[in-house]
This record gives C-alpha cells, sequence and structure tokens, in this order.
C-alpha cells in the first residue's frame, strides 16, 4: 500500500502540481503580454494624435507659404518686403505678426518708426528684434520645413522600452575621452554655417544672460514647481555648457579619472531635461523619470536659416510659445519672409487634433451607449488640456497619464496623452486572470487528491475484501474438515465395532446426521451467496403464517441446543403472523441466526426465542448471552465474509457468511436483521417481516 501511495505521489500529483505553477506562470506572462500590447495600442493612440498636431502645423506653415507666394506674384519683392506685415494682414486670416528681413540681416518690416503706432510690433521687435537680426544668440526649436511635411521623417518618439535601453546608455555613449559631453547631446544638427557668432566665452556668456530675460527655456520640473508657486516667475536661461574634464597626467592612478567621469556623468544626468508629464506605463517598465527627447539650440536666426529655403523655429517669449514659419521664396533668394504665432491664437485647430467621434464617419453606432475607456487630451507646455475626447473631460491629474507622445520641436513640450477611464483595469483583469488561474489550479489538484484517496481507500478495500476471501477459504476449509472428521469418526467405529455397546449407535448417528445437516446447511450458505452476488437465487414466494414457520424451525433445533447445554425458552404472541416468502428461505434465516446464537454463546449457554407482532411487522428475535459484538462493527457484521472474531485464531467456527445470508434474504423479503446489544450481556437479533394484507371478504 505504501509503495502505490508514493507511485501516486510521485506519478500523478507532483507532475499536477509542476504543470499547475508552469500553467500559472503561463497565465502571467500571457497577461503581461496583453497589458504591453494594450500599453503598445494605447501608445499608437497618442502617436496619431501627435502627428495629427504636427499636420496641423505643418498645414499652416503651408498656408502661409502659398500666401506669401500669392502677395509675390501681385508685387515686387522689395515693396512687399517693406510692406509684409500689413499685406500679411490683409491676406492671411489667420492672427499672425509678419516679419521680412533683407540681404544684409536688416529687418525690413516692421520697421522701428511704423512699430510705434502698433503695440502689438512693437512688443514683437522688443522680444525677438536681436534674435532675428542675428545679433543676439537665444535658445530655440528648430525644424526644417522638409522634416516636416514628411510624415516618414518625423522624429519617432521614444516609448517606454528605448527609454530603458537608453537612458542611461545615451549619457554612457555622448561622453568622449576626456569627460565632456558630446555636442550631438546639446544640440540638434545645425546647417553649416549656424555656428554661434565669433566672440569671447564671457561674452557669449552676457549676451546670453541678456536675452534670458525674454527666452524661456525648455520646460522641466524645476519650471513646473516654480509655476506652481507663482506664475511670474524667472523663464530661465539657456542651457549652462556642460563641465569640461581636467585631464589626468600620465602615471597617476587611472581611478581619478574614472571618478571624474563619475562626476561629469552624474551631472549631465542631473542637466536631462524632464517631460512635462510622467506616464505611468513609463514608469511601470523602467522606475525612472521621463526624459525629454527633444534638442534645443543656441543660436541666431541668421544661422538657422542659411541653409534651408523654409521651416519652423520655435522658443518660449515671457512664458509663451511663439512659432515662427520663415520662407525664403524662389522668386526673391535674397529676401525672407516669416510671421509669428503665439500658440494661444492656434486654438481653433486643435479640436482638429482629437475628432469627436459622434462626427466621424467610421463611428460605431454599436458604441454610442457604452462609456469610453479612455480619456484623449492634448497638453501644453504646463501640462494643461487644450481639448479633449470624450469633450469636457476634467478632474484628472493631467500630469500623470497612462502614456503619452510628445508633438516634437514644432509644438516643444507639448503632450498627446492619454488616461485610463479606470486605472486599476488592467490590474483588476491581471488579478481575475491569476485568481481564476488559481481557482482552475486549485480545482484540479483538488480533484486529484479525492480521486487519488478514492482510488486508495478503493485499493484498501480490495485488498481487505481479497484478505476476507482467503480467510473465508481457510474457514470454509476448516468448516468442512470438522463435521466430515465427526462424520468419518464415528462411522468408523460402528463399522469396527470398537464401540462399548451397540446401544450407543443411535448416539453415533444422530452426530452424524447433525454434522451432515451442518455440513448441509454450510453448502447450502455458500451456493445461495453465490447465487444471490450473480442474481439468480429464485425464491417461491406465497402466503404463509411466519408463527408456524418459527415453529418448525425451532422444534428442529432446540433439541440439538439442548443436547450441547444450553438452556432454550421460547416467548411467542399468538399467531398467526401473516407474512410473503419464501418458507425454506424463512427458516434458513432462522436456523442461520440460532446457530450464530449457538457458536457465540461463550460460558454462558443460554438461547431464547421471541415472536411477536410490532405494529405492520411480524418479528423474530434471537437472544443469547454471549461474547456480544464489539463497538463499532454493528454495521460490518453483515458484510460479506466480516467476522468480529476470526475462527482460526478464537476457536469460534465459521465462514462470515451467515448473517450476510440471511441479511440478503430477508431484504429480498422487503424485512430486515437488525442488532442491538441485550441488557446484561449477549446479543439481539431480531428478524423484521412485514404483514401481509389481509384478503378482502366478498
Amino acid at each position: 500500500m505504501k509503495k502505490s501511495i508514493w507511485i501516486f505521489l510521485l506519478a500523478v500529483l507532483l507532475p499536477s502540481i509542476v504543470l499547475g505553477w508552469l500553467a500559472l506562470r503561463s497565465a502571467d506572462e500571457q497577461q503581461i503580454i496583453l497589458e504591453n500590447r494594450t500599453a503598445a495600442l494605447y501608445q499608437k493612440e497618442a502617436e496619431i494624435a501627435a502627428v495629427a498636431a504636427r499636420s496641423l502645423i505643418d498645414d499652416q506653415r503651408r498656408a502661409f507659404n502659398e500666401t506669401v507666394r500669392q502677395l509675390l506674384a501681385k508685387a515686387d519683392p522689395q515693396t512687399l518686403a517693406n510692406n509684409f506685415s500689413t499685406e500679411l494682414a490683409r491676406a492671411w486670416p489667420r492672427k499672425a505678426i509678419g516679419f521680412s528681413i533683407g540681404t544684409t540681416g536688416t529687418i525690413c518690416a516692421p520697421l522701428p518708426q511704423r512699430a510705434k503706432s502698433n503695440p502689438a510690433w512693437e512688443k514683437f521687435l522688443l522680444g525677438n528684434g536681436s534674435f532675428l537680426a542675428g545679433t543676439t544668440p537665444a535658445t530655440v526649436y528648430w525644424v526644417s520645413g522638409d522634416e516636416l511635411a514628411k510624415p516618414e521623417q518625423f522624429r519617432k518618439m521614444k516609448t517606454g522600452q528605448d527609454l530603458a535601453s537608453n537612458s542611461q546608455g545615451s549619457f554612457n555613449a555622448n561622453f568622449n575621452s576626456n569627460g565632456a559631453v558630446a555636442e550631438s547631446q546639446k544640440a540638434a544638427p545645425l546647417p553649416k554655417n549656424a555656428a554661434v557668432p565669433q566672440q569671447s566665452q564671457e561674452g557669449a556668456q552676457a549676451k546670453q544672460a541678456q536675452a534670458a530675460s525674454k527666452a524661456l527655456p525648455p520646460p522641466n520640473a524645476q519650471r513646473d514647481q516654480a509655476e506652481d508657486k507663482s506664475q511670474a516667475a524667472n523663464p530661465g536661461a539657456a542651457a549652462a555648457p556642460a563641465p569640461t574634464a581636467t585631464p589626468v597626467p600620465e602615471g597617476k592612478d587611472t581611478t581619478v579619472a574614472d571618478a571624474r567621469k563619475q562626476d561629469q556623468m552624474e551631472q549631465a544626468q542631473k542637466e536631462a531635461v524632464l517631460r512635462n508629464v510622467a506616464p505611468q506605463r513609463l514608469l511601470e517598465d523602467n522606475k525612472q523619470a521621463a526624459i525629454s527627447q527633444l534638442t534645443t539650440t543656441t543660436t541666431d536666426f541668421r544661422a538657422l536659416t542659411t541653409e534651408s529655403n523654409e521651416g519652423v523655429v520655435t522658443r518660449f517669449v515671457e512664458n509663451q510659445l511663439n512659432i515662427i514659419f520663415w520662407l525664403r521664396p524662389a522668386q526673391a533668394p535674397n529676401l525672407l519672409f516669416g510671421c509669428l504665432i503665439e500658440a494661444g491664437d492656434l486654438r481653433d485647430l486643435w479640436p482638429e487634433v482629437l475628432p469627436i467621434s459622434n462626427g466621424a464617419d467610421n463611428y460605431d453606432l454599436s458604441s454610442r451607449d457604452r462609456p469610453a475607456e479612455f480619456v484623449l487630451a492634448l497638453l501644453d507646455d504646463k501640462a494643461r488640456p487644450v481639448v479633449t475626447q470624450p469633450v469636457g473631460a476634467k478632474d484628472r491629474d493631467w500630469k500623470h497619464p497612462f502614456v503619452a507622445s510628445e508633438i516634437g520641436e514644432a509644438l516643444p513640450h507639448w503632450e498627446a496623452a492619454l488616461y485610463l477611464q479606470r486605472p486599476e483595469q488592467l490590474r483588476e483583469s491581471a488579478q481575475l486572470v491569476r485568481r481564476t488561474v488559481l481557482f482552475l489550479i486549485a480545482g484540479a489538484l483538488a480533484v486529484i487528491a479525492c480521486g487519488g484517496w478514492l482510488v486508495v481507500a478503493d485499493a484498501r478495500r480490495q485488498l481487505a475484501l481479497a484478505q476476507q476471501k482467503t480467510d473465508f477459504v481457510s474457514n470454509v476449509s476448516h468448516e468442512l474438515k470438522t463435521p466430515l472428521t465427526s462424520i468419518r469418526m464415528f462411522a468408523e467405529l460402528m463399522q469396527n465395532g470398537r464401540g462399548e455397546s451397540t446401544a450407543k449407535y443411535p448416539q453415533y448417528l444422530r452426530i452424524i446426521m447433525v454434522e451432515a445437516e451442518r455440513l448441509t446447511r454450510l453448502i447450502n450458505n455458500v451456493l445461495d451467496f453465490a447465487r444471490l452476488e450473480r442474481n439468480q437465487k429464485q425464491f417461491d414466494k406465497k402466503p404463509l403464517d411466519l408463527h408456524a414457520v418459527v415453529e418448525r424451525a425451532w422444534e428442529g433445533h432446540e433439541l440439538h441446543l439442548q443436547e450441547s447445554g444450553f438452556a432454550t425458552r421460547w416467548q411467542a404472541a399468538p399467531g398467526p403472523y401473516p407474512v410473503v416468502g419464501d418458507e425454506d428461505a424463512l427458516a434458513q434465516i432462522l436456523v442461520n441466526l440460532l446457530s450464530n446464537a449457538e457458536k457465540y454463546a461463550g460460558e454462558k449457554k443460554e438461547v431464547e426465542l421471541h415472536s411477536y407482532v410490532d405494529g405492520g411487522y411480524a418479528c423474530v428475535s434471537v437472544l443469547d448471552r454471549g461474547v456480544g459484538v464489539p463497538s463499532g462493527d454493528e454495521r460490518k457484521i453483515f458484510e460479506s465474509f466480516y467476522r468480529a472474531h476470526d475462527s482460526l485464531s478464537s476457536g469460534i467456527q465459521g465462514s462470515g457468511l451467515g448473517l450476510t445470508l440471511a441479511q440478503q434474504l430477508a431484504r429480498e423479503h422487503g424485512g430486515e436483521i437488525l442488532y442491538q446489544p441485550r441488557p446484561g450481556g449477549g446479543s439481539n437479533f431480531t428478524l423484521r417481516m412485514p404483514l401481509a394484507a389481509a384478503p378482502k371478504t366478498v
């Protein structure tokens, strides 16, 4: 049995546990893949909105270029340049301040003399005049018209996985052998002549400080905190130059150079510009701050426009984002026409970035009553929503979207952000999947354990049954041997004349008959049990008087009991006891009960028979003063081959089929045999048979 249990544990239960663990792990991995795919789909939504915003800026640039070409077709280029601010305001409905720059870099329009009568022009020249004239550098974001016009050349916004692999490595890769920050990290590639005008380092810093009061640097975490405290905070200055490493003399310990490189790398990381928003998905994947991928250029306007014919320049002036479109037309290559638009004046464009679903051609009518799964918003450089879908979404932590995509240099530090309506939905989905898998695994293990327990229990039952059958064979062999020995012995005595006198021959013959009857009864029990097990036992049921059956059985067995030294008594209620049954089968039940009382009588040999009517049942009780039935075996004594006292060890004869056969015969007749311990010791076995219905009188 122990071997079978170990085989079950090692071959069934342990592999099932391992498979359950693998299934749980696989479910977790599939859930992670599902979450990543969901996040990728949401990221795609944000990137589509970002592309739409860039496309709208490019559409405005194209509209400006077309307006300039139309004006050049109607007027002389120089005349148009001198009056461009006025002519652009008439020809283009967009609110913008037009300007033109001549061959020498001087501003042709608006002229300072005319600007005195126009506050908007005067403000424009005050904030941008020196930068446009090429006398003062400023920190700007720059993109050429060709790059902005071609969607496939839009700068790819890095997702969380890109940042995970590059956020740390980008700083390492951008340090040269002397520990200085690479120039590609500080500024975007410029045209050949886009360098800052030659001057001393002190002079450049002085000019940058002079422009700092008007030019706002890229937003970062510190600027956000300052804006929260006061809207009048200092707009900031251009990015400080990277620290230059001090060369390590040859022969010195190289750990000093390594320490300096590490310090410079940490300094570069501190100077990295953070995005205005902190996407939750990015933080969950990388556990790092969201670093902006935009690049700034500190230079003057003339250097930016030398090598290209058109483009977009954006900069922050007095805490406001200004967008500059410029064009060097083919009709007048020595002149440059441009316009400045404040981002706030483009508010009529932003609803087109996030079109309303109800107006879309591909709107699904089945989803009209379904709540939106997410909110898509276009955020300005202060992380404030300028347009949302659905319209009117509010009461959100706008700085912490689920995913977000930067618009690019055309709208620096603007973001297309996506917010989940129920941020806990993905976590709940993962928990539900995990709980479901755990429940299924637990259920499967429970079923396997239950099945294993049933198999083990059945195996134990079969082993016990096999042992009982083995004992039955031994008991039957012993039971057959005992009467045969007695019959043979007394037959030999009578044959050889060795008895004391022939007067004892009748006694010998009676003993031989009793043993023969005992042998016949044993064989009949075995045969009847086999027939009952195969449902082949035939009964001759008919109405009869159970009292008469009891009387004949008692007369035939009472003399044998008395000769064996038993005190007998029959206490009978007046008959008849009408029942329907097979007379031989009912007599066999009574004989088996009397024989059982005789075998387990013990030292106090006493057998009583009580017959009476109890309600609708005829009852026959066989009582003795024997050893009784051990506690807990009251039901087992009616099982096949079971014996409360083993015949080979206790000396009590029997096959273990007497009570089993009597119970089966009683149930075939609609009755049963009940056991009760007898007060004062002994056993009380009662046969209960249902009384037959009285025949109707005519």
